[in-house]
């Protein structure tokens, strides 16, 4: 019994042990560049560097997360400029119409 409650117990911790991420020092340095990229901001270089840590030493869960993630952070960045560009112009376009709503008013009180 005590030899099951030993064998379950060790089963736990390695299996426990297992999900936890390797020691720093066993990254590549190709992925290091990449995490660094991505602390520094600079996701469209992250997103190049994760591609090509995928396609020098395949498929790994924990780089394409990181890549997917990062690629969407860089697609958003992307989309919040279009929509600042977008508002930009909106408001511009609704300055001229207040202005020729104005003179239209203007010139009506001439009359």
């Amino acid at each position: 019994m005590s030899r099951l409650v030993a064998g379950l117990l060790l089963v736990i911790l390695v299996g426990g042990c297992a999900s936890l991420r390797p020691w720093p020092w066993e990254y590549s340095p190709e992925l290091v560049k990449a995490d660094r990229l991505v602390e520094h901001g600079d996701y469209a270089a992250a997103v190049a560097a994760y591609d090509g840590y995928l396609a020098k030493h395949g498929s790994d869960t924990r780089v394409r997360m990181s890549r997917n993630t990062v690629a969407s952070i860089l697609a958003l960045q992307r989309e919040l400029a279009r929509l600042r560009e977008d508002l930009a112009k909106r408001e511009a376009d609704l300055e001229r119409l207040k202005e020729l709503d104005l003179r239209i008013e203007r010139r009506g009180e001439k009359k």
